[in-house]
């Protein structure tokens, strides 16, 4: 089974490690067999990255702290302002919610349908609330049976559309939940209040190790387009696999699937609209299709044992994304690949968890299009898949696809890698010193997109409500981005000396700013230029005159012999 369009949805079904019962049974369900070190399970999101992205600026008002009870639903205000303090000293803008949500009584299901159930709730609770606010943020602590003891830990962070961003759940499956013990010493109301508060760390702890994950994904993702990365070549296309059945009657190999009225045909070609750095007697896989709604070319892995052939998977947590050469017709049409992720245990059907990504054919000739596998979403097909993201512990296949064609064409795909980001001292020293655009001084003086040139905007918009000027909201910002150098987070630091620099170019504290920023950097002319520019935009500042001259003194140190 593949995918097929307006098929009744099935709710998704979480995996063992996250989906078991939380209130039947729950000395079973609390005794895991083998505890997670994730920091608790976050279902994908394609909101993710544009949040952790939009941290530098946003705001996120925090909402009291659910204690959700089998009777009903009470709040913590003390959690709610230890969340508050904590994301303002990480650097992110918090402020306190006005909605006190109550969601009821706890009733007996999975903790999976709780987080669910309980995010959609949220989400209508919480959508159009205080404008000023981009962002929601809601923790729920389940206490089933009793006030002594938190089976489990959910944290909804979601946008003011209701979509949720970052949300995640913890649980007795997850190490971190285990070590911090969370039932109360005794019964009283401060050994009650002690464990609330040792949940709100873990679930703070816990938020950032996602940020830092989405964060991760971005900075490959920027490696892999900079061209920062190594290719280990998967297949090639010289030699067809052929299409077979597994022991399961699962069909596997090189195979296609079709919505019922779309024709596919695959075939290995060796005449072909010439490719670059294509070797000599090259073969490429070619596609002819005729799409009504979609068609879609796929290779199940397999091999073939004595008595049958065995669906089998790849491990591909080395890498980072993967990449093929396509010969494009710029017809417009959407493609789609898939990953065909991990299985439920013990699975005779094909329930494997798929994850998309999409594009367009809008380009003629060959071209290479390389995805980091951050960029995949997940995609439901109603099969039963287990929904715990993209492992990619278990890969079992891939397969592209198309969707409308305007009558018969011809597509040629070839080389199929896998790709992974360079370290360091791999890349050599030229690449280790490549940054972001947003991590250069002035964004580099390079010319931005169009989401990048809306983000500007916002935030010039956002930063000069009220009838602050923008040079009063440059010194805010250059202050702001000061404080958060010295507790030695530069990256952070330079992207918001950057925002100042947006908001006044000529604003002294960014530029100088950009001048440590270079020095840091070994750029000492650079460094030398942003201290000009700095002493020249005034006003007077004995203390940058100061660090002007030392800077000149490194220099000429440097260059004497």
């Amino acid at each position: 089974m593949y995918s097929r369009p307006n098929r009744r949805r099935r709710a998704p079904r979480i995996s063992i490690a996250v989906g078991l019962a939380l209130l039947v049974s729950l000395a079973a369900a609390h005794e895991p067999r083998e505890l997670l070190d994730d920091p608790g399970f976050r279902p994908d999101s394609p909101h993710a990255a544009a949040f952790v992205e939009s941290l530098e600026t946003a705001t996120i008002a925090v909402h009291p702290t659910l204690i959700r009870r089998a009777g009903r639903t009470a709040h913590s205000f003390e959690s709610q302002a230890q969340i508050i303090d904590r994301l303002n000293a990480d650097g992110i803008t918090a402020v306190r919610g006005t909605r006190r949500i109550d969601l009821g009584p706890l009733y007996g299901m999975p903790q999976w349908d709780v987080f669910q159930a309980d995010m959609q709730a949220v989400a209508e609770a919480v959508m159009g609330l205080q404008p000023a606010a981009q962002y929601h943020l809601v923790l729920e602590f389940l206490f089933p049976v009793s006030d002594q003891e938190i089976f489990g830990i959910e944290c909804y962070v979601l946008d003011q559309q209701g979509n949720n961003v970052m949300s995640f759940l913890l649980n007795a499956h997850h190490r971190a939940f285990v070590a911090v013990r969370l039932s109360a010493s005794d019964t009283s109301e401060a050994a009650r209040d002690a464990m609330n508060t040792r949940a709100t760390t873990l679930a703070m702890d816990a938020l950032q190790a996602n940020i830092r994950a989405e964060r991760t994904k971005a900075s490959r993702k920027v490696a892999l387009a900079a061209g920062d990365f190594e290719e280990n070549l998967f297949e090639d296309f010289e030699t067809p696999i052929p299409a077979t059945e597994d022991s399961d009657g699962i069909p596997v190999g090189f195979i296609t699937f079709t919505d019922g009225l779309s024709t596919v045909d695959f075939s290995v070609a060796d005449d072909y609209p010439p490719r670059p750095d294509a070797r000599d007697g090259n073969r490429v896989l070619q596609l002819d299709m005729e799409v009504q709604n979609w068609a879609a070319f796929a290779h199940f892995f397999y091999y073939q044992g004595p008595d049958a052939a065995h669906w089998t998977s790849y491990d591909w947590r080395g890498y980072d994304g993967i990449a093929f050469w396509l010969y494009g017709r710029n017809t417009g049409s959407g493609f789609f690949v898939d990953l065909i992720d991990n299985r439920n245990p013990g699975a005779t059907t094909d329930d494997a968890e798929r994850f998309v990504y999409l594009f367009e054919d809008d380009f003629s000739g060959w071209r290479r299009i390389a995805i980091p596998f951050g960029e995949f979403v997940r995609k439901d097909v109603g099969n039963g898949a287990p929904n715990d993201g993209l492992g990619l512990v278990a890969v079992h296949g891939w397969a592209i696809g198309v969707g409308t064609t305007d009558g018969p064409v011809t597509y040629f795909v070839d080389d199929f890698s896998l790709q992974y980001v360079k370290t360091k001292q791999e890349a050599g020293p030229e690449a280790a010193a490549e940054y972001p655009i947003n991590e250069l001084p002035m964004y580099g003086l390079r010319d931005k997109t169009t989401k990048q040139k809306r983000a500007d905007k916002k935030y010039i918009r956002d930063m000069t409500r009220g009838g602050r000027s923008r040079e009063e909201a440059a010194e805010v910002a250059a202050k702001n981005a000061w404080h958060v150098f010295y507790s030695g987070d530069k990256a952070a630091a330079i992207r918001r000396f950057n925002q100042a620099w947006l908001l006044d170019p000529d604003n002294q504290l960014a530029l100088w700013g950009f001048a440590v920023t270079s020095i840091d950097r070994g750029d000492w002319d650079a460094a030398l230029r942003y201290y000009r520019m700095a002493i020249e935009s005034g006003p007077e500042n004995p203390r940058l005159e100061r660090d002007y001259r030392l800077a000149l003194r490194q220099v000429e140190k440097i260059q004497s012999p």
